[in-house]
Parts: C-alpha cells; sequence; structure tokens
C-alpha cells in the first residue's frame, strides 16, 4: 500500500510569519500604498517598523543580529508585503 509522507506545507514558524506580515502590511503599508506609488519614495518611516518585526536581517545569522530565519521566510514575507504594495514590496 503506498503512503504519502511527504508534507508540502509550511513550517509552523513560517506560517506564524506569514501571518504577522500580512497583518503589519494590511495595517501599516496597503493604506499608503497608493501614496506611495505616486510619490516614488519609500516611506523612511517602514525601515524602523520593519526591522522592529526583525525582517531587516531575517537572513542573517543570529550572531551578526538577524533573525536566522533564511530565504524561504524572506520570500514569504516578501510575497505578504508585496500584496500590499508591489512598490514596497
Amino acid at each position: 500500500m503506498y503512503t504519502n509522507t511527504l508534507s508540502f506545507g509550511l513550517d509552523p514558524d513560517i506560517e506564524a510569519l506569514r501571518d504577522l506580515v500580512r497583518r503589519f502590511a494590511q495595517e501599516k503599508i496597503a493604506p499608503i500604498a497608493a501614496e506611495i506609488d505616486r510619490a516614488n519614495e519609500f516611506p523612511a518611516h517602514l525601515w524602523a517598523e520593519l526591522g522592529a518585526l526583525g525582517l531587516l536581517g531575517i537572513t542573517a545569522d543570529p550572531e551578526f543580529g538577524g533573525s536566522g530565519m533564511g530565504y524561504l521566510a524572506h520570500v514569504v514575507a516578501v510575497e505578504e508585503i508585496s500584496r500590499a504594495s508591489a512598490s514596497v514590496g
């Protein structure tokens, strides 16, 4: 009998990251997305907020001040940010 033991779902940590970034993007980025496009400038205040979430160093090792979550986490975070604003993501 054939048994499928492969799982193609995301790790619970990555799913939690996706939820966190999705909420952030919808609350903080989506409301200003049109203005970001009009001004063609990245809002400086977002740097601090992205840093506070640990997104700026998401692929960097903790010994260097990063989150150490890897490139899958990076892609998931950028995907969620891009849903709110392709210019920011």
